[in-house]
């Protein structure tokens, strides 16, 4: 049975499409912002989306779901996804086709009309002969909005037809493979390796066509095959081949010819620690908490505030690795659907301690809110005034229902 992700934040549009399209056969599920849409497209595959591109209130922009489809499509550039728009108007489903979207739909919709678009992107998609990706196999979608998360996701876009090599630098857990796998997934390539550096030999040199060479772990490289990784880096371009290398190290720490670094890290990506990240570490916590609960079968399962107080306090010094492990563990040891900071067990925390009166989460909504009226909601001069990206307060505003 053919499998429906409709993304619409109006329960009511959910429910009669839903009637709809089971009738017609398909199997349906319903998402009612991005972030609930990227924990289903982390646990299941979709055989086409049904996108909404408003979410907020006062937001006519169309800008939250183009942002949406970006993601997505960054995820699985072969996703089949149809735009569903009514405010936004005819230039923004314009502009949603040409970032890739298959088709657009006007609200209200005819049930003729809609079906016979959904037929149309399936027969298309069976036609080239394209599966969307195995969210059992591939990474997610890059979760987080700080300012270097925003700027890490343009560089993938940027560096992904090259083949110039790319150095990912970070600590460990900070998502370092995940972003060697973005990359080629929004390539042209066909094939993906993922070796250990301190595994590589000689053999693993051979021909590579249309191929990504993940090359982890850089610094345990064997000296020895410097020069010939070197010269055959320089060689696999022109095969549409590359190498993307990930290390914990900075450069000065890594004991290998400058020659080769300088080959490995032609272009460069820097992954923050989570600690620098700011609210990612909410939207990285629910994200966590919601594709564990979803692939155990344990229905939805969110965070209390004094769950979200809890984490921020918290140093990180695994960075992702660790939250997700935390949040996992406690997703499961959960009495009810809210995990509460004592669920979370966290080393050295002291639930009761914590003063919800002052989660950073209401201070940061109320600013934002007093910031909106004294600009009559100009999105521009107020992300100028709050010092955010507009991309940025668009998702804050998201976050808080604005």
């Amino acid at each position: 049975m053919r499998k429906i992700l409709f993304i619409d934040d109006d329960t009511g549009v959910l429910k009669t499409a839903e009637l709809l399209l089971r009738k017609a056969g398909y199997d349906f599920r319903a998402a009612l912002n991005p972030a609930e849409a990227y924990g289903l497209l982390s646990v299941e595959s979709f055989d086409a989306i049904l996108l909404d591109l408003n979410f907020s209130r006062a937001q006519m922009t169309g800008e939250e779901g183009l942002t949406c489809l970006r993601e997505i499509l960054a995820h699985d550039p072969n996703a089949v996804v149809l735009v569903v728009t009514g405010h936004s108007g005819l230039t923004v489903a314009v502009q949603a086709l040409r970032a890739g979207a298959k088709n657009f739909i006007m609200k209200p919709w005819s049930s003729d009309r809609l079906l016979e678009a959904i037929d149309e992107a399936l027969t298309q998609r069976r036609r080239t002969g394209e599966p969307s990706l195995d969210p059992a196999v591939e990474s997610g979608v890059i979760i987080g909005e700080c300012d270097t998360i925003l700027r890490t996701r343009d560089l993938v876009v940027k560096y992904a037809p090259l083949t110039a090599g790319v150095l990912v630098v970070g600590e460990s857990g900070t998502g370092k493979s995940l972003i060697a796998q973005a990359i080629h997934r929004q390539s042209s390539r066909g094939d993906m390796r993922v070796v250990n550096a301190a595994s590589l030999s000689v053999d693993n040199l051979v021909d590579m066509v249309e191929t990504t060479l993940v090359l982890e772990d850089i610094e345990g490289l064997d000296p020895d095959l410097a020069l010939p990784l070197n010269t055959w880096i320089q060689s696999i371009g022109r095969f549409n081949s590359r190498v993307v290398a990930t290390t914990c190290r900075r450069q000065a720490e890594i004991a290998l010819p400058k020659s080769l670094l300088y080959t490995l890290s032609t272009l460069e990506i820097f992954m923050p620690p989570l600690r620098d990240r700011g609210n990612d570490i909410e939207l990285l916590a629910r994200h966590f908490g919601r594709v564990f609960a979803l692939r155990q079968g344990l229905g939805v399962r969110d965070l209390a505030p004094d769950a979200i107080v809890a984490l921020r306090k918290m140093t990180w010094t695994d960075n992702l690795h660790a939250l997700r492990r935390i949040v996992e563990r406690a997703v499961v040891t959960a009495s009810g659907a809210l995990v509460t900071a004592e669920d979370l067990d966290l080393p050295g925390a002291d639930a009761a301690a914590i003063d919800l009166s002052v989660s950073l989460g209401e201070k940061e909504k109320s600013v934002i809110e007093e910031a909106l009226s004294r600009n009559n909601f100009n999105i521009s001069k107020t992300a100028v005034e709050l010092k955010f990206t507009r991309q940025t307060l668009y998702r804050r505003m998201a976050r808080y229902g604005l």
